[in-house]
């Protein structure tokens, strides 16, 4: 049901600060997660960090959600963050949008969607950036640090793995932005999960990736689900959503350890 392609590795570049501005609990739902407030020199941000269970030093996962922001796939995105906190991975749930990106991102028209993309990847990537700095100070941090996007949020991931702070990433049904210079393509060690009935990303996105990092000199696996579209991962019923989880889990265990 999955077939896997390719190989590839890193270089890199970048880093910004951040500041706390409070902390609050997050709901019950999310019993195990903190909700941090935090300054970027642009905007604020909201992150759901959900602590490992682990004593001592611990590496970190950064999420990155999809066009469509985090609350309507929340319970998704929160799976994946509950499963590496069980692993003893910090798993940091950013919404790394302001107030006018979700009505533009949320668009019918795709061309509206990538235009807009296009013109807010290089912010949105400084704020990823920052997180990055926010946890690389926290006491308990292992020195290891992940990125895992999810369609849009995985386009916005390949933006930013050039910090040379990231050690590995995950991305599901995403590709290589189109703003990205031919140059400067270097990433970390890549996990690609794509399904092969995608409409909005087609698995050729998936490919081209995995092909241009490996000729960049780098490591990647892709992995294709047979049948499945744009989003599979985001039933918990489905069997091919429990394989992804599983792999990105021990991808990041065995990649941050």
């Amino acid at each position: 049901m999955a077939k896997r392609l390719a190989t590839f590795r890193t270089l890199c570049i970048a880093a910004i600060g951040l500041a706390f501005v409070h902390t609050t609990p997050a709901c019950a739902v999310d019993a195990v997660a903190q909700e941090l407030t935090v300054s970027a020199p642009d905007a604020s941000m909201t992150i759901k960090l959900f602590a490992g269970q682990h004593e001592g030093q611990r590496p970190a996962v950064i999420i990155l959600h999809g066009a469509q922001g985090i609350e309507r796939f929340a319970a998704a995105y929160s799976r994946y963050a509950q499963a590496l906190a069980a692993k003893g991975i910090d798993a940091a749930l950013v919404a790394y949008y302001d107030a006018n990106d979700l009505g533009q991102m949320s668009s019918a028209d795709p061309k509206i969607r990538q235009a807009y993309f296009s013109a807010h990847v290089a912010t949105w990537s400084e704020r990823v950036r920052g997180v990055v700095s926010l946890l690389v100070r926290r006491e308990n941090f292992s020195g290891k640090i992940g990125l895992l996007g999810f369609s849009n949020g995985g386009f916005l991931a390949v933006a930013t793995a050039a910090d040379p702070r990231i050690t590995a990433m995950v991305v599901l049904y995403a590709g290589r932005p189109d703003v990205q210079e031919a140059g400067a393509f270097h990433l970390p060690p890549l996990l690609a999960l794509h399904g092969d009935a995608d409409r909005n990303v087609p698995l050729s996105s998936g490919k081209a990736l995995v092909e241009a990092a490996q000729a960049a000199g780098g490591e990647a696996d892709l992995v294709v689900y047979s049948g499945m579209g744009h989003g599979f991962d985001f039933d918990a019923a489905r069997p091919e959503a429990a394989d992804a989880l599983a792999r990105a889990t021990s991808f990041f265990l065995e990649r941050l350890k």
